[in-house]
Parts: structure tokens; C-alpha cells; sequence
């Protein structure tokens, strides 16, 4: 699930400098174990304030100590580059590195090597401070730090395909997940508010970027085709089917145009008077006439150019979806392994545990279909048929879709209203459930949630893709809730943010283990509440949600460490999960691109609950669950090695939290 697909940082390099750059290049485990075993210690001792500006003048703010300036520089250096990701923030632009609300991301080659350039030395300048004499917060900010920057230092080295600091990297430029001409019509439709004439010729500069972004991409791509890093055939044609359909489309009928039209609308109708609104309609009618001629000219143009590469590449590409035939391909999966896993774990040990686990859940399954009267056949058979019965789909109408909407919001509603039990802290920021814009609806997953603003002018928004209904049956809709919503993505997302000492840094962080394992355990959590109690199909879409994660594991490995075809991966995904065809193509096609990335979920929930059993073991009656949760939610996302020091900490403090209680009574 691409939950944070926009949440990437593009980083750009400074001067460009690299120094003192071997070390950069090392692996990992050690520097993480060692930033593991550094955690429990006893964080004392205060950083001696050094001015990095000029002495403070009257009414000026306090001098920030050299470790936090340099987390602010890097902040700005971060966001500076992405404007992008400054307008998903919502920060002020002095944060910011300046204005940004008329900027595009810089997608050039240039732009990306200066990235890579970034990453090594931003790991140079964070090694050269001193973690000893920081406090115990500022001690957690820099192991956190340090991992992120260590493990985008070591992706760094692989010449081809995306790189995002703070992100991650995949293989391919151009494919059907998250490029440019998939990611930039939401941003705009999304991320850029028109409330006045001013944030018009904004967005108008904006969208005469769009085609150089795109061509960018383009060349790129074309770029790393000369170097024998092309994505393969079914790949190609699955971009080439969404680019050709963009194409088609008339002008008017275009996102950008379409959304532009609205946001215009809208700033006509809020007009003050007759007189005023007149007016702003006759200038709209040329906003939109400029509009439609940098879409016509130029946006239209650049996807055809994307396209006819492509159709190019065809002949030169193969059916072969492993990452492993790349130029160092078996060094870049383990590059991207420990990246999203925050493990060291290898591709063999990661398919070990998928099966593992998937057999466990097997068992389970069999089980709970035994119990709605699905005794003959396989599990996975027995899913299918489930899936099929119309007993558990939506009706294909207006209706059907409202009724869908109307049921997840009042089950988001129930949990809102009972997470004070498991929760010591809710976040504060609002939670909308919508529709996946219908010119997005065939680029984008199932269902996905974009976070919050930090500045608290967008709320956290959990989007249901209603293109095809029959996706979102009875059976798997209530676990999704709890996944991307409540307690999921929006509890983990929004708490994060709202952590009032959390450097800008830290909140921009993404640590894909951590988040995807919290939206797993979330849905563990909904189980083991009791939200399944009374609903035994729905408790069977749990257990296939949970299967899901299990069988990525195996297919992702399998994909990219151990020579499965694409049909091999599809076959074994539809015999354990019984899921629809369709779903489960898509899925395999985006574990093809995007490498590693579906091995943080079920890692990370096991990481989760096996800190939490040695919290019960620890603490015996005197466990708490919203303690616990509190541990897990608001020191901000990390890396999951990091998760069992954080509850050692915790474990004394709650054993002298229930003694002062005990005393009390």
C-alpha cells in the first residue's frame, strides 16, 4: 500500500561536497546494533551551547546548541529542495528554506545525483557530533537520525533508477506506481489551495513545470536504459496503458484542468458580492484558458514523449521481474532490504519467517471458514469462493458506494469513540474519510491515507478508491479501516506529528518498518479488542489481511532473490490469499517496482508484539496496554531495532507509575 507515497524527501546536496567518503559506503548492522545497545544508557550530561549565528539581539529566540542547528539545516536543506514536500507539511517558509507554494520538485539527473552526493555527506556532518554529551531526547533524535542517514548513504550507491533521502530507492523511473505523470495531478488536485487570485498564478507556474518534470523523468529513464536498467515487459506495457489513456483524454477533460475549474469555482462563489464575483469569473475564464494551453502544448505533449520511449524499450525487455538482473542487483536488494526493514535480516532468513508464518495462518483460516460452513477444499479455494459470493459484495450503483462509504465512517466513528481504552493520547488532528477523486481512481491502490498538515490546515484523510466495488467486499473492508484509519496509520501519522519537542526532522522522517508495522499491529489490536467478536466474515478478512502480509515475504523474496517468475509469484498469491485475480496482479506488479518495500508490514508487527510480550513477561499485572501504546506512538517513528530499548526504558518507569498508585489507594 503506497500509504506514504508522498511523504519521500527529494534532497538536494549544497556545495556537493563528499567528505572523507569510504566510510560512508559501509553497511549498517554494525552502526545500528551499536546504536540499539547505546539507547538503554543513562542519557545525561547537556550539549554545550555553541552559537552557529551571531550573538542574539534583544528580542531574538534563544540560541539553538550546534546539534539542533544542524537538525534545522538539515530540515531546511530537505525541504528547500522539495517543494513538494513542504506543501504536504504545511510548514512556514522560513522553515522551509523559502517561498515554496510555486515549485515543483526538481527530477533532473543532475538534481538526483546531488541527492546521492546529500546523502553521503549529511552522514559525514552527523558523525562528526558528538552523541555523548546530549541530553536523553536529544540522545533518541540521534540514533533515529543515524540510521536514516546511514541506510540512505548505503542506497546511494547504486547509479540508476529514484533516489529520496529520506525515502528510499527503487529500480525503475518510469513505471505504473509512482511516477511524476501518476503523482503530480493528486498533489496539485490535493496540496495546492486556491483561495485567492494569487494562488492561481501560483498554480499556473506550477503546472508549467509539470511537462519538465516529466521529461526529466523521461530522460532519466532513458539514461538508465543504456546501462541495462529497463523495467520488465509487462511493466512497460502497464505504464504505456495509463500514459495512453491520459492522452486520450480531451483537454478539458484533464485533472488539471478539471481540478483547476473547481478550486476556481470555489474562490468565485466566496465572493463577497455580485460585483465582485463577475469579476473574478471573467478572470477565472483566463486562468483556465492558460490552463488548458500549458496541458494542450506541453503537459499532453511530454506524456506522448514518455510513451514513445517506452514503446522504444519494448523490444529490449523481458518478462525477467527480478531486481537481481540490474547492474549490482543483489547488493541493491539487500541495499533496499535493510532500508525498508530496518533489519539485517536477509532475503533467505525475511522467506523463511513468510512461510512460517503463512502456514500458521493457514491453520487459523481453516478454522474460521469452518465456522461459516467452508469446510471443502484448500484455504485458499475456500477465500475465493467467499470472495465471490455477492452475499458480501456492494451493490454496483451510487448507492452501493454510499452505503460503502457510510458503513467505514461509522466504524471509523466506533473506534474514535473506544481507542480511550487502549490509548492514553488521541491525536488531535481530524480524520475524513472520502472518495479517491475519480480522475485518480485508476493510478491509484484500494485505499491509502494521506497525513495531515503540521501547520493543522489539511486534515489526516483516509481515501477509498470506489472504481471497482467488487474490491471492497464486507469480508476485507473492516480490517482496511483499521489499517489505514483508526488506530492505524492515522494514530501512528498524526500523534508523530503532534509531539510538541520533535525536531522538524525527525516529524519528516519515515521509517517504512515501523509505519506499515503499526498499521498491521493496529489491525491485531482490533481483533484482540473484540471489534471481530460478533462478525466471523469480517474476522476471516483479518486473517486474511494478516496472510497478505505473510505471502509478501515470500513473493517478494521469491521475486527478487530467488528467481520466481511473475506468473510463479501471482499463482502462489492467489492459492494462500483466494483474493481476485486483478487485486492480486497489482500487488505482484508493485512488489516488481518497488523492491522491498512489502517486507516492512509483518516484520514490523512481529517486531511490535514481541517487544510487547517481553513488556507483559517483564511487568506481569502491571502491564498497561495505553502505557505501552504511548511507547510505541509518541517517540515518533524509528527504526524497529530501536523499538526494544524504548520499552526497557519504559518497563522501570511503569513499575514505579503503579507503586505511587498502589500507595495512593
Amino acid at each position: 500500500m503506497p500509504a506514504f507515497r508522498n511523504r519521500r524527501a527529494r534532497i538536494i546536496c549544497g556545495s556537493g561536497a563528499f567528505l572523507g567518503g569510504g566510510a560512508c559506503y559501509a553497511t549498517v548492522e554494525a552502526e545500528a546494533d551499536r546504536g540499539a545497545r547505546m539507547l538503554p544508557n543513562r542519557w545525561v550530561a547537556t550539549l554545550f551551547l555553541t552559537l552557529i549565528v551571531a550573538a542574539c539581539g534583544p528580542g531574538q529566540a534563544p540560541p539553538l546548541t550546534a546539534y539542533e542547528g544542524k537538525l534545522a539545516d538539515w530540515a531546511r536543506e530537505i525541504l528547500q529542495d522539495s517543494p513538494e514536500l513542504a506543501a504536504q507539511t504545511g510548514v512556514p517558509e522560513d522553515l522551509a528554506g523559502g517561498p515554496y507554494g510555486d515549485r515543483l520538485d526538481d527530477r533532473t539527473a543532475l538534481a538526483v545525483d546531488a541527492r546521492r552526493s546529500a546523502a553521503l555527506r549529511r552522514l559525514v556532518e552527523l558523525r562528526g557530533l558528538d552523541p555523548e554529551h546530549l541530553d536523553e531526547a536529544d540522545r533518541l533524535n540521534y540514533a533515529v537520525v543515524r540510521a536514516q542517514f546511514e541506510n540512505a548513504a548505503n542506497a546511494a550507491r547504486f547509479q540508476y533508477g529514484d533516489f529520496t533521502q529520506l525515502g528510499g530507492v527503487k529500480p525503475y523511473v518510469l513505471n505504473q506506481l509512482d511516477s511524476a505523470f501518476i503523482t503530480l495531478p493528486s498533489f496539485l488536485d490535493e496540496r495546492h489551495a486556491v483561495t485567492t487570485t494569487a494562488d492561481a498564478e501560483a498554480y499556473l507556474r506550477r503546472l508549467e513545470q509539470v511537462a519538465v518534470a516529466l521529461d526529466a523523468e523521461t530522460n532519466r529513464a532513458r539514461t538508465d536504459a543504456t546501462a541495462g536498467v529497463r523495467p520488465p515487459l509487462f511493466i512497460i506495457d502497464a505504464t504505456l496503458s495509463l500514459l495512453d489513456a491520459i492522452v486520450r483524454e480531451p483537454t478539458m477533460a484533464q485533472p488539471y484542468v478539471t481540478s483547476f475549474r473547481r478550486k476556481l469555482e470555489n474562490l468565485a462563489a466566496g465572493a463577497a458580492d455580485a460585483g465582485a464575483r463577475a469579476t473574478i469569473e471573467r478572470q477565472n475564464l483566463s486562468f483556465l484558458a492558460r490552463a488548458e494551453i500549458i496541458v494542450r502544448d506541453r503537459i499532453i505533449p511530454a506524456h506522448q514523449r514518455a510513451a514513445a520511449f517506452l514503446r522504444s524499450e519494448r523490444a529490449n525487455a523481458t518478462d525477467d521481474p527480478s531486481v537481481s538482473r540490474l547492474p549490482q542487483g543483489a547488493e541493491f536488494y539487500a541495499a533496499v532490504l535493510r532500508l525498508e526493514t530496518t533489519t539485517p535480516l536477509t532475503a533467505a532468513q525475511i522467506h523463511d519467517i513468510g512461510l512460517a508464518r503463512v502456514a500458521t495462518l493457514s491453520n487459523e483460516l481453516d478454522i474460521a471458514l469452518r465456522r461459516v460452513g467452508l469446510t471443502e477444499g484448500p484455504v485458499g479455494v475456500r477465500l475465493a469462493r467467499m470472495t465471490a459470493d455477492v452475499r458480501y459484495r456492494y451493490a454496483d450503483s451510487e448507492e452501493g458506494r454510499a452505503q460503502l462509504l457510510a458503513d467505514v465512517r461509522a466504524r471509523v466513528a466506533l473506534v474514535m469513540q473506544r481507542a480511550p481504552q487502549w490509548f492514553a493520547r488521541l491525536p488531535r488532528a481530524p480524520l475524513d474519510v472520502r472518495p479517491v477523486p475519480a480522475f485518480a481512481e485508476a493510478t491509484q491502490p484500494g485505499a491509502y491515507y494521506s497525513p495531515p498538515s503540521i501547520d493543522g490546515a489539511t486534515p489526516g484523510v483516509y481515501y477509498i478508491n470506489l472504481r471497482d466495488v467488487g474490491e471492497m467486499t464486507r469480508i476485507d473492508l473492516p480490517t482496511q479501516d483499521f489499517h489505514e484509519a483508526a488506530p492505524g496509520h492515522h494514530f501512528q501519522v498524526a500523534l508523530a506529528q503532534e509531539l510538541p519537542d520533535a525536531p522538524l526532522l525527525r516529524r519528516l522522517m519515515a521509517f517504512n518498518a515501523y509505519a506499515e508495522g503499526w498499521g498491521l499491529y493496529a489491525e491485531q489490536i482490533a481483533d484482540e479488542v473484540g471489534f471481530f467478536d460478533n462478525d466471523p466474515v469480517g474476522r476471516i478478512g483479518y486473517l486474511r489481511w494478516q496472510m497478505w502480509r505473510a505471502a509478501r515475504l515470500v513473493v517478494d523474496t521469491g521475486l527478487h532473490a530467488k528467481g520466481w517468475s511473475r506468473q510463479q509469484a501471482i499463482d502462489y498469491m492467489l492459492q494462500v490469499t483466494g483474493d481476485a485475480p486483478g487485486v492480486v496482479i497489482s500487488e505482484v506488479d508493485r512488489y516488481v517496482v518497488w523492491p522491498g518495500q512489502a517486507c516492512g508490514y509483518e516484520l514490523g508487527r512481529r517486531e511490535i508484539e514481541r517487544v510487547r510480550e517481553v513488556a507483559r513477561n517483564e511487568l506481569g499485572p502491571d502491564f498497561d496496554l495505553r502505557g505501552f501504546h504511548s511507547v510505541m506512538l509518541l517517540n515518533g517513528e524509528v527504526p524497529i531495532n530501536m523499538l526494544e530499548p524504548l520499552v526497557r526504558e519504559w518497563i522501570p518507569e511503569q513499575r514505579r507509575l503503579t507503586e505511587r498508585e498502589q500507595r495512593r489507594r
